[in-house]
C-alpha cells in the first residue's frame, strides 16, 4: 500500500468516457433537476429572500452564485452530477483493475436504485454523497500515485460536504484521518491524528463562518422537541406540549389523529386547531426554556415510550415504505414553486418517465429500502479488514466508517425520507463493489 505506484496505469481514458456517458444520460433524464419544497425554498433564499440557516447556508450561497450564471436549479444539479461521475472515474483510474471489472464497479455504484433515483434531485443530501464520493476517489489517487496534489484537490469538496448537511461532521472524521495518514511523516499515529484533527477543526470553522452569514439564525432542536412531545402526549394521553406550541383547543385525541411516527409534517398540517411550525417564528428566551424543560421532563417521565417512538422512527427510515405513505418520502417528481420563484419546466423525456415509473413500482420494495444496502456494506467488512494493507481494503473501510458515523448521528431523530440514507447506501455499495471487483494482490502486481 505504501509503495510508490506512480508508474501504474493511471490516466486511462475509458473511465472518463463511461462517466461522460453517465453524466449525459442523467442530464437527459432529469434536467434541470427535481425540486422539492426544501429545494424551492433554498432557491428563493438564493434569489434574495431572507436567508436562514434551516437550509445549510453554503447551499444557499452556492445556488446564488450558480443562479447568477444560469437562473434555476440546473447548474447546482449539474455540479453535483459532475462530482459524482468524476469521482467514479477517478476511483476506477486509481484502482488497478482491468477494464471489464472496473466497468462493473462503476455501474454497480451508479445504477443501484437508491443512487440513480436520488441523483435526479437538487438536494443537500445529493451534494453530500457526490462530494464524499469524489473525496474518496481523490484520496485514493493520492495514495496510489503518492502525489499530494490530490489531497489539495480533495479539500474543497470535503469542506463542502462538511457544510452542506448540518450533521455531516462525523462523516468527515475518517477522511480527515486518511489525509493525516497520507501527510504524516513515517506514518506516525500521533501525527496522523493531529493532522486529522486540524482538518476536522478547519472544516467546522469554515462551516461556522459560512453559517454566520445568514440573516436569521433558527435553532433546529425545537422541531425534534415538538415531535417527541407530540409522540409522548399521544402515548400518555396527557398533553405535554407547552401552550405556545399548539392552537387553543387542541386535544390529545385530535393530535393522535394527525400524528405519524414517520414524519412530523402531518401533525403540523392536519390538526383542526393547529400546531406551531417550529421554524417560522422566533422563540423568546422564556419559550425556549419552557420547551426544553418540557421536552427533557417528558423523556424522563416516559423513557420507554420515548425509546419506542425512536425505534419506530429508525425502522421507518431503514425499512420498506408502506404503500399509503407519501411517495415524496422517497422521491419528488416535480418542480415545486415557492412564492415568487419563476416557474421551472418539468422534465418530460421518455427516459425520465420510464425512470419515474420504475421508481413508483419499486417504492414499496426492498430495492428502495435502506437496510439491504447497509447490509451489503456489512458483508464487505471482513474482506476489507483482511485487505486493510491494500488501497482497496482501506478505502472500503474508510467509506464504511464515514457512512456509519453519519448514520448513527441521525438515525433516531429524522423522518423516514430516503434521501437521508444517500451517503450510507452509496458508501456501502461502493465498499462491496471494490471488494468484489478488485482482486486481492492486484496492487502489488501493478
Amino acid at each position: 500500500m505504501r509503495k510508490d505506484r506512480s508508474t501504474a496505469p493511471h490516466g486511462r481514458p475509458w473511465p472518463w468516457l463511461i462517466a461522460a456517458l453517465g453524466l449525459v444520460l442523467d442530464v437527459v433524464a432529469y434536467w434541470p433537476g427535481q425540486m422539492s419544497f426544501d429545494s424551492a425554498y433554498t432557491w428563493w433564499q438564493a434569489r434574495g429572500g431572507e436567508t436562514a440557516d434551516i437550509t445549510p447556508p453554503v447551499f444557499i450561497f452556492l445556488w446564488r452564485a450558480c443562479d447568477a450564471l444560469l437562473q434555476g436549479p440546473g447548474l447546482v444539479f449539474l455540479l453535483h452530477l459532475v462530482l459524482f461521475w468524476s469521482g467514479l472515474a477517478l476511483l476506477a483510474d486509481a484502482l488497478p483493475v482491468r477494464r471489464v471489472r472496473s466497468l462493473a464497479l462503476m455501474l454497480m455504484v451508479a445504477l443501484t436504485p437508491v443512487t440513480w433515483l436520488l441523483r435526479g434531485h437538487v438536494w443537500t443530501d445529493v451534494g453530500l454523497l457526490s462530494s464524499l464520493l469524489f473525496v474518496t476517489a481523490a484520496l485514493a489517487q493520492a495514495q496510489a500515485t503518492q502525489r499530494r496534489r490530490w489531497i489539495a484537490i480533495a479539500l474543497p469538496p470535503l469542506l463542502y460536504a462538511g457544510a452542506v448537511r448540518h450533521n455531516a461532521l462525523p462523516a468527515l472524521l475518517p477522511f480527515a484521518l486518511w489525509i493525516g495518514w497520507l501527510l504524516a511523516r513515517h506514518r506516525s499515529r500521533t501525527h496522523t491524528v493531529l493532522i486529522g484533527l486540524v482538518v476536522l477543526v478547519a472544516s467546522a470553522a469554515c462551516t461556522a463562518f459560512i453559517n454566520a452569514q445568514v440573516q436569521r439564525r433558527i435553532p433546529l432542536w425545537p422541531a425534534a422537541a415538538e415531535w417527541d412531545l407530540a409522540a409522548l402526549s399521544v402515548a400518555s394521553g396527557e398533553m405535554l406540549l407547552p401552550p405556545f406550541m399548539i392552537g387553543p383547543g387542541l386535544t390529545v385525541d385530535e393530535l393522535a389523529g394527525a400524528f405519524r411516527y414517520w414524519s412530523n409534517v402531518p401533525m403540523l398540517q392536519n390538526t383542526q386547531h393547529g400546531m406551531r411550525d417550529p421554524f417560522m417564528r422566533e422563540y423568546t428566551p422564556q419559550e425556549k426554556r419552557e420547551l426544553r424543560d418540557a421536552w427533557l421532563g417528558a423523556i424522563a417521565a416516559y423513557p420507554r415510550a420515548w425509546l419506542a417512538q425512536h425505534r419506530k422512527q429508525a425502522v421507518a427510515l431503514l425499512d420498506v415504505h408502506d404503500a399509503d405513505w407519501p411517495h415524496e418520502l422517497i422521491y419528488v417528481d416535480d418542480e415545486i414553486q415557492y412564492r415568487d420563484n419563476p416557474p421551472v419546466a418539468r422534465n418530460q423525456t421518455v427516459l425520465h418517465r420510464g425512470l419515474m415509473y420504475a421508481a413508483h413500482r419499486l417504492s414499496t420494495t426492498r430495492l428502495l429500502a435502506g437496510w439491504p444496502y447497509l447490509l451489503l456494506g456489512l458483508i464487505a467488512i471482513p474482506a476489507a479488514w483482511r485487505r486493510r494493507g491494500e488501497l482497496a481494503g482501506s478505502l472500503a473501510l474508510i467509506a464504511l466508517a464515514s457512512a456509519w458515523l453519519y448514520l448513527m448521528a441521525m438515525i433516531l431523530f429524522v423522518a423516514a425520507e430516503l434521501r437521508y440514507l444517500g451517503w450510507p447506501c452509496v458508501a456501502s455499495v461502493l465498499a462491496l463493489a471494490v471488494m468484489l471487483w478488485v482482486r486481492r494482490g492486484e496492487e502489488r502486481r501493478a
